[in-house]
């Protein structure tokens, strides 16, 4: 564990710890909740959105978000092994697809920029990390 942090940013370690249990969770929600219909699930009923998510976005719009989210979570682990920049950069790109997919130009502006302070933050936590990550890079191969 010392070893990770001691060669890689400590903002990307966290990061793919995040983007890993956001991921497991969502993909297990999700497998969950297709396995019953939305009127059965106790979580739906209890949170009272069983009805929103019936109509809101099908189940493969879903699957399309869990893949993503799953691929941007591959990339951070595989840059963390193969110390390549190439797959953070192809993650932060993940982030940017899901933003795109958040925006719908049919709802108001309030809910616009609702998704934009949701995603923009995490978009530059990923940028923070990935320069930090490039900066543990390159002073890793100057030692060398």
């Amino acid at each position: 564990m010392k070893r990770l942090f001691k060669e890689h940013s400590p903002y990307l370690l966290i990061l793919t710890l995040a983007e890993i249990i956001l991921s497991i969770i969502s993909i297990e929600a999700f497998v969950y909740s297709d396995s019953l219909t939305y009127s059965d699930s106790l979580i739906y009923n209890a949170i009272g959105i069983e009805t929103l998510l019936e109509t809101m976005y099908s189940s493969t719009f879903w699957a399309l978000i869990l893949f993503t989210i799953a691929f941007i979570t591959i990339c951070s682990i595989t840059t963390i092994v193969y110390q390549k920049l190439d797959y953070l950069f192809m993650g932060i790109l993940g982030w940017c697809i899901l933003l795109i997919l958040g925006i719908n130009v049919g709802n108001p502006l309030k809910d616009i920029l609702t998704v934009l302070l949701l995603f923009i933050p995490i978009i530059a936590i990923n940028i923070i990390a990935y320069k930090t990550e490039k900066k543990k890079l390159e002073k890793k191969r100057l030692k060398k």
